[in-house]
């Protein structure tokens, strides 16, 4: 497994599909069809929709969602401000790119070898298809999805129910594995090709799904969860997956944009003090000392009017904001595998280990990469005493700073740390679990949203999805 992807290798590939060849041309056959499968690169477009992952792992608004983040100067996103998201651009953009190899893939087989081999390019993009709708029903609930990406033949897709998605999911990442061979795959920037990697993305995915399931169908949840784990158990902790920022501003480290213009993304007080309480060696490596007092300072998460300074608190460590290849951008860690195993060991689903075995190992190899040294995580790790799914949940709060969308979606399971609104909040009665509808979908697809709001409730940020009955 690739513990940081090689951010020279993406360059030599991104620079692959753009720069144009200088050989001379042959106007011999001037009754080429310009539309000819011929002319589509599939590896261009599995990159395509591999560069949108950064809008799932690198995303501010969840952050705010589980109060590890606060703002000094703009407030309203701390508070709520947007209850409405659109889910379109998925659609129109990774999902589209995914479901065009699928289809020349089936259509042009070998036309498009290109890409890799059929069977490898058939089962990436199923993966990220399955990586995609997952995060998105995650997100809405009821999505389109069995009816999806059908063009001017449905303008009008049904929502499909949270759970259907679900099963759909973890049939079509076996199917994808079962497709994987020897030929190779490129525009692969995430593994280079490696389907071993791929085969681990799918059960890393299917072993997410398992933990979500795991209180509204156990029974299949468990059977998912030993499935994953024959592929993971080999796993180390050293097995993390970051997204390959490069320096280009178009391919860069989100968070470095967002302080080209703003400075008061800080950490809360909230996520300061416990950190500070239990003298944890990731401290340092994921917040700066406030400029104006040298002590650790987080700020009151959800206030309408902060005042104070943004040198009276505590800053987001340098290597989130301008190291591409340092935090905020995490796809999958051995953390989270070691904090799923704790978990599934509660469940009962193995026995492998105990719980509070896993818990430290989750909690040593999260110290590692978070900066602290291998004798401070050991020496730190060795501290931690579980005694219940609390614990387990507080650990995975902690880990999964400005991972933003998995942690607000582990939050949604554990319901752990308890967390209130903000007294000033904008909308909404409680701290969100779902994001809304955007209105166009109200006004363009009337009759499925009708029946996904009939089915799952009111079109608000209040509404629990499938999974999330606690």
């Amino acid at each position: 497994m690739n513990k940081l992807i090689n951010k020279v290798g993406v360059l030599a590939i991104a620079l692959s599909l753009f720069v144009v060849s200088c050989e001379t041309v042959d106007f011999g056959d001037e009754n080429v069809n310009p539309n000819s499968p011929t002319t589509k690169k599939t590896d261009a477009l599995l990159t395509n929709a591999i560069t949108w992952m950064p809008n799932v792992v690198s995303s501010v608004t969840p952050n705010y969602y589980v109060q590890t983040v606060s703002d000094v100067t703009y407030t309203s996103y701390s508070r709520y401000d947007t209850e409405f998201w659109s889910y379109d651009s998925y659609y129109t953009g990774p999902l589209a790119d995914l479901n065009e190899i699928l289809m020349l893939n089936e259509k042009y087989p070998s036309e498009v070898l290109g890409g890799g081999s059929n069977g490898n390019q058939k089962a990436a993009a199923h993966i990220m298809m399955a990586y995609y709708y997952l995060h998105m029903t995650d997100r809405w609930g009821m999505i389109p999805y069995s009816e999806a990406l059908k063009g001017s033949e449905n303008t009008k897709p049904a929502h499909d129910s949270v759970q259907s998605i679900y099963n759909s999911l973890l049939s079509n990442l076996d199917a994808a594995v079962s497709m994987m061979d020897n030929g190779g795959l490129n525009g692969d920037i995430l593994f280079g090709g490696d389907m071993n990697s791929w085969r681990t993305m799918a059960a890393v995915l299917k072993m997410r799904m398992a933990m979500r399931m795991a209180d509204v169908d156990g029974g299949t949840a468990s059977s998912k969860f030993l499935e994953a784990h024959s592929v993971l158990q080999n796993l180390t902790s050293s097995s993390n997956w970051h997204y390959p920022y490069l320096t280009a501003d178009a391919f860069d480290n989100p968070w470095q944009d967002r302080f080209e213009t703003r400075y008061d993304f800080v950490p809360s007080k909230k996520f300061i003090a416990h950190l500070v309480d239990n003298s944890d060696p990731r401290l340092p490596f994921m917040a700066n000392p406030a400029a104006a007092s040298g002590t650790y300072v987080g700020l009151e998460y959800g206030l309408e009017n902060p005042g104070v300074l943004e040198t009276q608190v505590s800053s987001f460590d340098d290597s989130i904001i301008y190291d591409g290849t340092g935090q905020g951008g995490w796809i999958f860690t051995y953390a989270e595998f070691a904090f799923m195993m704790a978990e599934a060991y509660e469940r009962g689903w193995h026995n492998v280990g105990d719980t509070q075995t896993w818990v430290r190992l989750g909690v040593e190899s999260s110290c590692v990469r978070w900066g602290a040294s291998a004798s401070d995580a050991a020496a730190y790790a060795a501290t931690v005493n579980v005694s219940s799914m609390n614990d387990i949940a507080m650990e995975i709060w902690v880990d999964m700073f400005l991972q933003g969308y998995e942690a607000w979606t582990q939050w949604r399971r554990h319901d752990f740390p308890v967390l209130s609104p903000p007294v000033a909040a904008i909308t909404g009665t409680g701290v969100p679990v779902r994001n809304g509808y955007s209105q166009l979908v109200a006004s363009q697809n009337k009759a499925s949203y009708d029946a996904a709001v009939a089915a799952q409730g009111p079109n608000n940020q209040d509404t629990k999805i499938w999974w999330d009955t606690k």
